[in-house]
């Protein structure tokens, strides 16, 4: 834009010098040298040309001003089908390779959601939120656990991101989704069922560093339509560092029976909305149908959270929700998050043992998704109206330039006009104001140029009419002769 101003604005210079200007000599050479600080050069000009100096160099400073837009747009991403799957995974970690223990991702997965949960002025929400990478509270009794794009996957998405480049995937996949079961209250008292859930397996407890409680983790068996169930909660009781309940009668069992909660873990389908950029990916949003998968996971115990591993991070995560906190509105919350997650991350823990297990089909940790649907954002001007009429002054400023030089094209100032026109029409007899300039090129006074346009008819063999300019020193000629058409001038 500003070569294409440079190209036409010393021409109209030239002609309103010439048409409306004081036709001074000085005027002539700063517009052609684009110089400001010429002397004798005339106020008007050096302001204009101060400004159309600076113009272009103001435009280039202010629209690196509007930052904060973007654009968008649906792609099919230029990555084999075979990289494009889903399932059981922690995000990639760059070059760092984290320790393959539960208690790492378990940490990792559920950090975000405690930030989140930490001030009991905040209620949590009513609909669908998503916290970290792969955390979803559907509701306030229930989380999910989605599955992510599998490393390779991820890797090759940040490798193509550059800067501000980030891309939103939406996709329909699996996930485990644990639920509060509010029933439970109905079987507290049940010494039946005690002896039963409890006969498969002792309570694992863990000292949580208070003298008055500890938490305790009893899982049950699976069910058809419930998923894996297992009991958590915080019961007073003395144990010391990590024991096991293993007489229901006891104080500590009793303690335990009172307190118990019990949450229903599956795999569900879920869907869910990533964005993801060089350095990180967060899960936006999601929402779950209710769906059940057909997974055997949760049917394999190898592949149910380990109760040592688990306890350590959930006393934790759950401890301020024992006595200070247990009327919170989070604690349910808190406690299917905790849960979700510590089967989550004993499954990627796991997943080196799950692919060479052939009993659990390949299609539950690892498969294509369905619904995917990729929309890549990179960063661009924030495109309000002053970004426009801003990246808009210098076409309209140059438009503006063309069309008047075009109106005015009889004045005698062509776009060759420059020192060796000047000199090839000067009238010699007019020099003598100029001498002693030749060196510094300055002249004590203000001298005017005339420009003369004769139109003489001369007879040619074509009958062509003949016309000549003559240059002159402070000489002053009528005003408004100008070149007219048909005739050829020199």
């Amino acid at each position: 834009m500003n070569l294409a101003m440079k190209r036409i604005e010393p021409r109209l210079f030239l002609i309103i010098e010439f048409r409306w200007g004081d036709s001074r000599l000085q005027n002539y050479d700063a517009i052609l040298r684009n110089a400001i600080s010429l002397s004798k050069t005339g106020v008007f000009w050096r302001l204009t040309l101060f400004f159309f100096t600076f113009l272009p160099l103001t435009l280039s400073i202010g629209y690196k001003r509007f930052t904060g837009g973007h654009s968008s747009a649906v792609i099919d991403p230029n990555i084999s089908s075979s990289l494009r799957r889903y399932g059981i995974a922690p995000p990639p970690l760059g070059d760092y390779n984290a320790m393959n223990n539960s208690v790492y991702y378990m940490i990792n997965s559920n950090v975000p959601f405690m930030a989140a949960s930490t001030n009991d002025a905040v209620l949590p929400p009513l609909q669908a939120t998503a916290y970290g990478y792969n955390t979803l509270l559907p509701d306030n009794e229930s989380a999910a656990l989605l599955d992510l794009p599998l490393p390779d996957y991820m890797s090759s998405i940040q490798a193509s991101l550059n800067g501000n480049d980030s891309w939103r995937i939406s996709a329909t996949v699996n996930a485990t989704v644990t639920r509060y079961n509010s029933s439970f209250d109905s079987f507290r008292d049940n010494q039946t069922f005690w002896r039963e859930i409890f006969g498969t397996s002792d309570v694992t407890a863990f000292e949580d560093f208070d003298q008055n409680f500890n938490i305790g983790y009893l899982p049950g068996a699976l069910t058809q339509d419930d998923g894996h169930c297992c009991i958590l909660c915080h019961f007073r009781g003395n144990i010391s560092w990590v024991g096991s309940i293993t007489d229901l009668s006891s104080p500590e069992g009793v303690s335990f029976q009172s307190a118990a909660r019990m949450f229903n873990t599956r795999r569900e389908r879920c869907s869910g909305v990533w964005s993801i950029n060089s350095t990180a990916v967060a899960l936006v949003n999601g929402s779950c149908d209710g769906t059940r998968t057909s997974e055997t996971l949760l049917s394999i115990s190898n592949y149910t959270p380990f109760p040592i591993d688990t306890l350590s991070v959930l006393v934790h995560s759950l401890l301020g929700y024992a006595e200070a906190r247990n009327k919170s509105s989070w604690l349910v919350p808190a406690f299917t998050t905790a849960v979700a997650s510590a089967y989550w991350a004993r499954f990627a823990q796991m997943l080196p043992a799950i692919m060479e297990d052939n009993t659990v089909p390949q299609s539950e940790y690892n498969y294509p998704a369905t619904n995917e649907l990729i929309i890549a954002t990179t960063a661009t001007l924030d495109s309000t109206w002053l970004l426009y009429l801003l990246l808009a002054m210098q076409p309209i400023l140059t438009a503006l330039m063309f069309i008047l030089a075009a109106t005015f094209y009889a004045s005698p100032i062509g776009k060759g006009f420059g020192i060796a026109v000047v000199l090839s029409g000067i009238n010699k007899d007019s020099l003598d104001l100029l001498s002693g300039a030749a060196l510094s090129g300055e002249l004590e006074r203000p001298v005017r140029l005339d420009i003369s346009v004769a139109n003489d008819v001369q007879s040619t063999g074509n009958n062509s009419q003949m016309g000549h300019i003559q240059y002159s020193i402070d000489k002053v000629s009528a005003r408004g002769k100008g070149l007219k058409r048909g005739k050829v001038y020199s």
